[in-house]
C-alpha cells in the first residue's frame, strides 16, 4: 500500500515549488510514495515538472486575498454562509448534506488558505482513501532528504514540536501566543501556559488519525472562520481534541522533521551536505529559508533548471 504527500501551494513561487517536490521524487520511489500539490494556475513550468517528476496537481480557487480587499465581496460571502448555517438547521437527509457540503466549499475558497488547505485534504482522502500513511506539509519551505515514513509506527498521529518555543513564554518569535489569544481568547492561553507548540505545516499520521485529524481541523476553521489561525486551531484540536494515547509527540531531537525557528541553534549540524541531528540524518527541514546555512545548502543541492 502506497504512502501520500500533500501540499498546499496557491500563488507559488516556481524556485519553491521545485525543491519541495523534487526533494521529495529524490527520495520518495513513484511506486512507493504518491505526491499531490493543491495550487492554482501559475503556468507551464509547473506543469512540466509535474508530469515530468509524477506529481498530481490538484486545482483549487481561493478569493481570500480579493474579498479581504473588498467590502461588498466580503459582505456578500459572509451573506451566503450565514444563510447556509441557517437552512442546514432547518433541513433534514439528503438536503441538509448537500447544504453542509456547499458551506463548507464556501468556506474553503473564503477563509484564508492555510486554513482551507484542510478541507481541500478532507475532499481528496474521501475518495482516495486507500493510502497507508499520510503526510500534509508546507510546500514554500520544506525539503527532504529521506523518506519521512521509515520507522515511523502507521497506528499513530506523528505531530512535531517546534524549536523551544512554548506557550507563556516571552520569546522573539512567540507569535503562537497572540495567535490563540486571537482565536480562542486569553482563558485559553493560559490554560496551554507551558505546553510546547507544535508546528501545523508537518504533519503525518496513519490515514485514519489523519483524516480524524483533518475532521477535526476542518470543523475548527468552520467555527472560527473569522479568525482563521491554522496553528492556533491545530494546537487546540492536538491538546484538547485528539487522543493522546493514538499520537506521539516529537521534538527536535527525535522527530523525522526538523522545524528551525526558535531556538534551535546547538541541536543540529551540516555533515556531507546533510542536516543532522545526533549523527542521526533528519529526513525533513522545515523553514530551511531562516537559518543562512541550511538556505545555502539546499539552493546549492537543489538548483531550479533554467526556464
Amino acid at each position: 500500500m502506497k504512502d501520500l504527500i500533500m501540499g498546499y501551494a496557491t500563488n507559488s513561487k516556481f524556485d519553491d515549488f521545485y525543491r519541495f517536490v523534487a526533494s521529495i521524487r529524490q527520495h520518495c520511489d513513484r511506486d512507493k510514495v504518491d505526491i499531490v500539490v493543491f495550487i492554482n494556475a501559475l503556468g507551464d513550468d509547473f506543469a512540466k515538472v509535474a508530469l515530468e517528476k509524477n506529481i498530481t496537481l490538484i486545482p483549487v480557487e481561493n478569493v481570500w486575498k480579493l474579498v479581504t480587499s473588498s467590502k461588498i465581496l466580503n459582505l456578500l460571502y459572509h451573506t451566503k454562509m450565514v444563510g447556509l448555517q441557517a437552512l442546514i438547521r432547518v433541513s433534514s437527509g439528503s438536503s441538509r448534506t448537500y447544504l453542509e457540503e456547499d458551506y463548507r466549499s464556501t468556506v474553503a475558497n473564503w477563509v484564508h488558505p492555510l486554513a482551507g488547505r484542510w478541507m481541500a485534504y478532507h475532499t481528496f482522502l474521501k475518495v482516495n482513501s486507500c493510502y497507508r500513511m499520510v503526510m500534509t506539509s508546507d510546500v514554500r519551505d520544506v525539503v527532504f532528504q529521506a523518506s519521512p515514513f521509515d520507522d515511523l509506527d502507521s497506528s499513530k498521529l506523528h505531530v512535531f514540536e517546534q524549536a523551544g518555543i512554548y506557550y507563556g513564554q516571552q520569546h522573539k518569535e512567540n507569535i503562537d501566543n497572540e495567535w490563540l489569544r486571537t482565536v480562542y481568547g486569553e482563558k485559553t492561553l493560559e490554560e496551554m501556559f507551558g505546553k510546547a507548540t507544535l508546528c501545523a505545516g508537518t504533519v503525518l499520521g496513519g490515514n485514519p488519525l489523519m483524516m480524524k485529524l483533518i475532521e477535526l481541523m476542518m470543523l475548527e476553521a468552520q467555527c472560527h472562520r473569522r479568525k482563521p489561525l491554522d496553528q492556533a486551531m491545530f494546537n487546540k484540536v492536538i491538546n484538547y481534541e485528539f487522543p493522546s494515547n493514538q499520537m506521539v509527540r516529537h521534538n527536535l531531537k527525535n522527530g523525522s522533521v526538523l522545524t528551525l525557528c526558535g531556538d534551535h541553534e546547538g541541536v543540529w549540524g551540516i555533515h556531507d551536505d546533510k542536516v543532522m541531528v545526533d549523527d542521526r540524518l533528519v529526513p525533513v527541514i522545515h523553514m530551511y529559508d531562516r537559518n543562512s546555512r541550511t538556505k545555502e545548502l539546499f539552493f546549492n543541492k537543489i538548483p531550479t533548471p533554467q526556464k
